[in-house]
């Protein structure tokens, strides 16, 4: 059933919190308390241990599935205001591939594509991807297509989009990636590169073309398990003529050789000048409802604004921003989600705040969690749900509201800022997110700072603040009410930049870096037309690494169903 239909039902959910609770570890029982009580709890604890312990003694653990200027909020909160040093969010698990590949090929994490792109293409390849029931919204998209596109599915399994498919492309486990480098071989070989967009604007390609001469064709078809015919018709996706466009999600995101892959499958369409152009690009679908606001703004793994803690520059600037002493910024990003988790088994992290998670349900690792929650001093839960199995592990529990009782902006694949607004009222006790991050930050001294972030829109304007100057700057953007008019705006949109969403776009407006990138189109906006990148060079990179085939072999040929 499409979401849309039944999104607000979880909203009148009958095990929806709607008090604080807090559980007497003597007693094992949980009683309500006011949340007066309840964030002077978790602040006097937090505020001990980082005296008694540390930066570095506790954590939180977030998601990709709540608005940016909480993410902001929390991250910023936690890292420059309580002056804790390790966070993550479930959005690295799934989107730390992307996050890296584009990042090391085209200088920063722009995914660059529009969904109309799915409309246009002539061929679309899905690797790893089962859209037609997780992504039902942008199959939709797939059926309208008018081209008579060759839908590819790469998968060991049968799919339900695999059954649907022209081609089905039923490999080994493993051998996704040696199996792309033997489709690029082909194609180059039989001289279907765009050789005029390779040369202006690639580097990389003579050392790529050089390690591909070591791909034994023949002998890697056979190690996926696919036949001369079904080889040879994935090879002619690629001949020159066609728009393609290639698409992936977890079943490469969370491979054993993740980011080599989807930079396989960015070569393909750099090798063959399939990016920047309707209906082409190495597109990444996004899992989660905003992890490109998580990558961008939840100051986990990235300093906010798409900025690295380890650069002095940044670090100046966003304290800058935010009116920050600049000694408040740690200089590293901390720990990554499995690490938190290790550390707190061996008892070096001794608190944790999970917020809209639930790792002890979720997490690899039957019983991970429990042996965490065993080890840890205080365990703070913020949630909807007060019965989720780590909600049921908490010390403390805080009633959170759902995406439909608050407001804020989410950032999708297309990377378009969208506003979800608020329709109706939590239910009892039950607060945004947004409030209850800001009662924290309140009750542990931070008046003055959290005087500017009254509101996820005043929120939202520092957000526009520190993309300032940055490839996805849109401070352009005038508000939620624009947002909201616009149906949603695709970042870049600098100040004075774009008249609106849909217009061809001029090229003063952009950052230095990002000047000359953006191409308009008609329907939306692409990345790269103009075949700038983000790099130093202005080019695009070719990337491999010859050791991931030394070191993780295809499996033998296995039909899944």
């Amino acid at each position: 059933m499409p979401k849309g239909w039944e999104a607000l039902t979880v909203l009148d959910a009958p095990d929806r919190g709607t008090v604080p609770l807090l559980l007497d570890r003597k007693t094992g029982k949980r009683s309500e308390i006011s949340w007066a009580r309840a964030i002077g709890i978790m602040v006097e604890k937090f505020s001990d241990l980082r005296e008694r312990e540390g930066a570095e003694s506790a954590a939180f653990l977030s998601t990709g599935q709540i608005p940016t200027e909480e993410m902001f909020l929390l991250g910023s909160l936690w890292k420059f205001g309580l002056g804790f040093l390790h966070a993550d969010s479930n959005t690295r698990q799934c989107m730390a591939t992307a996050h890296v590949a584009y990042k090391q090929s085209f200088g920063y994490d722009a995914p660059p594509f529009c969904y109309e792109d799915f409309e246009e293409s002539d061929v679309l390849v899905f690797v790893g991807a089962n859209p037609c029931i997780a992504h039902p919204i942008l199959w939709e998209r797939v059926m309208r297509n008018k081209r008579h596109p060759l839908i590819v599915v790469v998968d060991p399994r049968m799919t339900e989009t695999a059954q649907t498919a022209g081609l089905h492309v039923q490999l080994a486990p493993k051998s996704d990636l040696a199996l792309l480098y033997a489709v690029l071989r082909e194609v180059i070989d039989r001289g279907w590169v765009d050789r005029a967009f390779v040369e202006a604007s690639t580097t990389g390609f003579e050392a790529l073309r050089e390690f591909l001469v070591s791909i034994d064709v023949e002998a890697t078809r056979t190690s996926a398990g696919i036949s001369v015919e079904v080889f040879e018709a994935f090879v002619q996706c690629f001949r020159p003529g066609r728009r393609v466009s290639c698409w992936w999600t977890m079943g490469v995101n969370q491979s054993h050789e993740a980011v080599r892959t989807a930079q396989a499958l960015i070569n393909l369409c750099l090798a063959t000048g399939n990016i920047g152009k309707p209906g082409t690009g190495p597109n990444s679908i996004t899992g989660q409802a905003n992890a490109m606001g998580s990558r961008l703004y939840s100051n986990t793994s990235s300093l906010v604004g798409g900025r690295d803690f380890q650069n002095p520059g940044h670090r100046a600037e966003v304290a800058r921003i935010l009116g920050l002493d600049e000694s408040s910024i740690p200089t590293s990003s901390g720990m990554a989600y499995d690490q938190i988790l290790d550390s707190a088994v061996d008892g070096k992290i001794k608190a944790l705040w999970v917020v809209a998670s639930n790792p002890a349900h979720t997490w690899i690792g039957s019983g991970t969690f429990q042996r965490v929650r065993e080890k840890l001093e205080f365990l703070v839960v913020q949630d909807m749900y007060w019965n989720t199995e780590t909600a049921q592990m908490a010390d403390l529990y805080l009633p959170a509201a759902g995406w439909g009782e608050k407001e804020g902006t989410q950032i999708n694949s297309e990377r378009r800022i969208g506003l979800t607004k608020r329709v109706k009222r939590p239910p009892g006790q039950a607060m945004a997110d947004f409030e209850i991050f800001r009662l924290v930050g309140m009750a542990s001294g931070l008046g003055e700072w959290f005087g500017r972030l009254s509101s996820p829109e005043a929120a939202f304007g520092l957000m526009k603040d520190l993309s300032k100057g940055r490839p996805h700057d849109f401070t352009g953007i005038k508000g939620y009410v624009h947002v909201d008019a616009a149906g949603g705006i695709q970042w870049p949109y600098p100040e004075g930049g774009f008249a609106d969403t849909r217009t061809q776009l001029p090229r003063d407006g952009l950052p230095p870096e990002f000047r000359g990138v953006v191409s308009g189109d008609e329907g939306g906006r692409r990345l790269f037309g103009s075949g700038k990148f983000v790099t130093a060079d202005g080019k695009a990179k070719f990337l491999f690494d010859p050791r991931e085939l030394q070191r993780n072999p295809p499996m033998a040929p296995t039909i899944w169903s």
